[in-house]
C-alpha cells in the first residue's frame, strides 16, 4: 500500500528547494545611484546646522511672563482706623426738643365713618365673573322674548343678508360676461343683445309667413308676365328671409358697428 502522507511531504520539500534555488539565482547585488562627481566635495549644510551648538538661555529668560516678574516684592498695606470729622453736624435733633411738641388730635367717630363706608362700598369682582352674570342675563332676557312672540317663527336677519349678497354677487357676474368682450367676435363689430336677436327673428319668420302668404295667393293657371315677375320677386325675398333667419337663429350675433 502506498503512503501518501510521505509522498507528499517529499514533494513539499522538493518544491521548496527548488523555490530556493531559484531565488539564490535571481539575486543581484544591489546598483550604487548615481552621483555627479562634481559635488563629491561640497559639504552639506544641514549637515553644519546640525554642528553649531545652541545659543546659551539668558537670565532674564527664567523669569519671562511670570506674574509679578516685574512688579517687585509685595508691599503689605495696614488699614488704619477711621475718625469722625468733629467738623460735621449730626441731623438727629436733640431729645430736649422733644418737650415742644404738641399732638393735635381731631374728634372722629372712626366707627361710624367705617360703617358708613363698608354700606356703601362695593366689592370688586372679577372681570370674568362680571362678563359671565352679563351674558347670563342677555341670553334669559333673549328667551324670554322669544317665549313672549315677538321674535318666534322670524327668519334669521343674516338670511336676508346672504340672500341680497347673492343676488348681488349674481349680478355682478353676469355684467362681467356681458361685458367680456368674445375672442370669435371680428372688429369694427359688437355683439347683439339676446333680446334684440329674438326680436328681429320674430319679425323675420313674421315677414316670412307673409311672402309665403303672398306666393300662395297667386293664381296658378295664370302665366302672365306679371305674374311671373311677382312670383320671382317673392321668391328672392323668402330665400333672403331664411338666410337672414339662419344668421339670427345662432346663439350669437355680431352686428357692424357704424363708423
Amino acid at each position: 500500500m502506498k503512503d501518501h502522507l510521505s509522498e507528499n511531504v517529499r514533494r513539499m520539500r522538493q518544491i521548496q528547494r527548488k523555490c530556493k534555488q531559484r531565488e539564490a539565482e535571481s539575486q543581484q547585488p544591489v546598483k550604487v545611484l548615481w552621483k555627479s562627481e562634481k559635488y563629491t566635495d561640497v559639504p552639506s549644510r544641514i549637515k553644519q546646522d546640525l554642528q553649531i551648538p545652541p545659543p546659551t538661555p539668558r537670565p532674564q529668560s527664567a523669569t519671562f511672563l511670570r506674574a509679578h516678574s516685574r512688579s517687585g516684592p509685595l508691599v503689605k498695606l495696614e488699614s488704619r482706623p477711621c475718625t469722625p470729622d468733629p467738623s460735621e453736624k449730626l441731623t438727629v435733633p436733640p431729645a430736649s426738643s422733644a418737650n415742644d411738641v404738641k399732638l393735635v388730635r381731631h374728634n372722629y367717630d372712626f366707627i361710624k365713618v367705617n360703617g358708613r363706608l363698608a354700606k356703601n362700598s362695593h366689592v370688586p369682582r372679577a372681570p370674568s365673573l362680571t362678563a359671565l352674570d352679563d351674558m347670563k342675563k342677555k341670553e334669559e332676557e333673549r328667551m324670554a322674548d322669544y317665549m313672549r312672540g315677538e321674535n318666534k317663527g322670524g327668519v334669521p336677519l343674516f338670511h336676508f343678508s346672504l340672500k341680497s349678497r347673492k343676488k348681488q354677487w349674481r349680478r355682478e357676474e353676469e355684467d362681467r360676461i356681458a361685458n367680456t368682450p368674445d375672442p370669435a367676435m371680428p372688429p369694427g363689430h359688437r355683439a347683439l343683445p339676446e333680446n334684440e336677436r329674438r326680436e328681429t327673428l320674430d319679425l323675420l319668420r313674421k315677414k316670412e309667413s307673409e311672402f309665403v302668404q303672398q306666393l300662395a295667393a297667386l293664381p296658378i293657371g295664370a302665366d302672365t308676365v306679371r305674374v311671373r315677375q311677382k312670383r320671382q320677386e317673392i321668391e328672392g325675398k323668402l330665400a333672403e328671409l331664411e338666410e337672414a333667419i339662419k344668421i339670427f337663429s345662432r346663439p350669437k350675433v355680431f352686428v357692424k358697428v357704424d363708423p
